[in-house]
């Protein structure tokens, strides 16, 4: 489980990088890393039995799926 939290935490990083890029071609890619990375932290928070960092990741990734679904609609 260890490793999977690394593989996590690395997607987020790697898209935080690229959003901080401020290239706005690539901030789609960026959004869906984090879907990616909020998907992986949410199977953690189940086999954890976290529920409220589970809820959060609900969220979060409810958000991004959003925030992507308009990027790619208006570009």
């Amino acid at each position: 489980m260890n490793k999977f939290k690394w593989v996590a935490a690395s997607i987020n990083i790697t898209a935080s990088l690229i959003q901080a890029s401020a290239i706005l071609s690539l901030q789609w890619i960026a959004w869906l890393f984090l879907i990616i990375s909020v998907i992986f932290w949410g199977v953690i928070a189940y086999k954890e039995k976290d529920y409220a960092r589970l809820s959060q990741q609900t969220v979060f990734i409810t958000i991004a799926s959003i925030a992507l679904y308009n990027w790619l609609k208006h570009r």
